[in-house]
C-alpha cells in the first residue's frame, strides 16, 4: 500500500503543530570519517537505551578507532580475540541482539556485518556511499545486511545510512509511534510506510528526512526537542 496526500498532510498539519520550528530541527552529526562508528551505532542502537550506545562508541573511540574504517574494526575484533571478547575488553556490553534463548551478541552480529564489508571491498564511508547511492533500496549491500542474524526487517540498515550521512529514515518503534499518534492508532503502518511516510513528509516540507526522521524519535521518546 502506498502512501497518500491525506496521510502527508496529515503528518505536514502534525508536525507543524507539535515538532516547533523546522529551521531549528538538526541533521544527526553521524560518522563521516569512519565507517566502524557506523556499523557499530547501527548495531547497538535498536532495543538499546541511547546512553549505553553512546559508552560503547566513546570506548571503541578511547581504543584509537575514531576514524577506523571496517578492516580497522575487523583488526580490533581479532586482536582481542573474537567478538565475544571485543565486547568484553572494548565495548563492555554483552548484549545479546534479541531475547529469545541463545541468541548471538551484538558485538558478534557487527563482526559480520564487518565480513560483509570486507567481501564487497567496502571500508569506508565513502566506499558505502558509492555502493548504495544509486539504489539505497536494492544493493548488494542491503541484502547482505538483511541475511545477518536479527537484521532482517532492514532497520538497522536504514540508520546506516544515516550515519553515513544519507538522506535514510530509520523506521524503529518509535518512528512508528510517531505516525500511530499523528495519523491514528488504526493506520496501517510497518518498515517500509514509515520509511515512505517520512521521506515523502520530509519533502513536502522541504527538510531533510534525516531531520524529521532525528525530531520525530526526539518527540516519540519523550525527550526534548532540541538540545
Amino acid at each position: 500500500m502506498t502512501v497518500t496526500e491525506t496521510e502527508i498532510k496529515t503528518l505536514v498539519e502534525y508536525c507543524e503543530t507539535h515538532l516547533g520550528d523546522s529551521n531549528l530541527w538538526t541533521t544527526p552529526e553521524g560518522y563521516p570519517n569512519s565507517l566502524a562508528l557506523c556499523i557499530i551505532d547501527s548495531i547497538y542502537s535498536t532495543g538499546s537505551h541511547y546512553s549505553s550506545v553512546v559508552n560503547v562508541i566513546e570506548r571503541y573511540k578511547a581504543s584509537g578507532g575514531a576514524q577506523d574504517g571496517a578492516q580497522e574494526l575487523a583488526r580490533s575484533i581479532q586482536n582481542a580475540g573474537g567478538a565475544r571478547e571485543w565486547a568484553t575488553s572494548i565495548a563492555n556490553n554483552l548484549k545479546p541482539a534479541h531475547t529469545r534463548p541463545g541468541a548471538p551478541l551484538k558485538a558478534e552480529i557487527i563482526e559480520q556485518a564487518v565480513a560483509l564489508m570486507e567481501e564487497l571491498g567496502i571500508d569506508t564511508v565513502p566506499d558505502l556511499v558509492a555502493h548504495v547511492k544509486d539504489k539505497p533500496l536494492d544493493n548488494e549491500v542491503l541484502r547482505g545486511w538483511k541475511r545477518l542474524p536479527s537484521q532482517s526487517s532492514g532497520v538497522t540498515y536504514n540508520y546506516l545510512l544515516i550515519l553515513a550521512g544519507m538522506p535514510s529514515v530509520k523506521p524503529d518503534r518509535m518512528i512508528l509511534r510517531f505516525l500511530a499518534d499523528a495519523l491514528g492508532e488504526e493506520a496501517d503502518l510497518d518498515g517500509p510506510r514509515a520509511v515512505e511516510l517520512i521521506t515523502e513528509t520530509a519533502k513536502t516540507m522541504n527538510v531533510d528526512p534525516r531531520a524529521l526522521d532525528h525530531i520525530a524519535w526526539r518527540a516519540a521518546s519523550g525527550r526534548e526537542l532540541v538540545d
